[in-house]
């Protein structure tokens, strides 16, 4: 059998950045990856389909999904390497995800060849994207501005219209120093923020629990 991949902690993995330069500038300060870079530690991280936890904590997701909200028209928001959409594709559901970083979308599309049309690039969430009943953003609203995150919901509300909004964003800071500047973790809010943020566009929390991570809610519109 082979032992498990040690993957490295946080702080083992911001020594490896800082003798390699990524994440920090010229005079040895913290600065925000970039697209390539979050994706190459992502990797290093075991933040990847190749990962078996990985894969498994995804597909266990996926099946919850299928079981419990049986959706017709999914879309993925922030679709990283693209596993959880490769999950739901192979699960039969129609799906989409879109993500900001070329890299993942890359990836996704050298893995998943015949599912490469499915995950595409749209940085700011303006291109033209048909209706869903479901949408899924798992760790994902961390990274987005209120600006962003205000223009996203307003068009989920008046465009989009899903029923169902699959949600999981990091409540809070990581232990590391600098990681979440690095991470790109702009916008940290609590649970209850996140319910008043989405009440504002008439969404409210259901009290299913989806199992990907002890903060996951599902939002249902009014």
């Amino acid at each position: 059998m082979t032992a498990p991949m040690p993957w490295p902690s946080m702080l083992e993995m911001q020594a490896i950045n800082r003798l390699l330069g990524r994440g920090y500038d010229a005079e040895g300060r913290a600065r925000p990856f970039t697209d390539r870079e979050f994706f190459e530690i992502s990797w290093i991280m075991g933040w990847h389909p190749r990962n078996p936890a990985y894969r498994q904590l995804f597909a266990n997701l996926a099946d919850w999904i299928v079981a419990e909200i049986a959706p017709r028209r999914l879309l993925e928001i922030g679709s990283g390497p693209g596993h959880l959409l490769h999950c739901l594709l192979e699960r039969g559901v129609e799906a989409c995800g879109i993500d900001a970083n070329p890299y993942s979308q890359a990836f996704f599309r050298q893995r998943h060849p015949q599912q490469a049309e499915r995950y595409r690039l749209d940085p700011d969430f303006s291109q033209a994207t048909p209706a869903a009943d479901t949408v899924l953003a798992i760790e994902v609203f961390e990274h987005i501005p209120d600006a962003g995150l205000n223009h996203i919901l307003t068009r989920l509300r008046d465009e989009i219209r899903p029923q169902h909004i699959v949600f999981s964003s990091t409540p809070h800071a990581e232990p590391a120093p600098d990681w979440d500047l690095q991470w790109g973790h702009i916008n940290l809010k609590t649970p209850t923020q996140w319910q008043a943020f989405f009440g504002r566009y008439g969404y409210r929390i259901d009290g299913r629990r989806p199992p990907v991570t002890e903060w996951a809610v599902c939002y249902v519109r009014d």
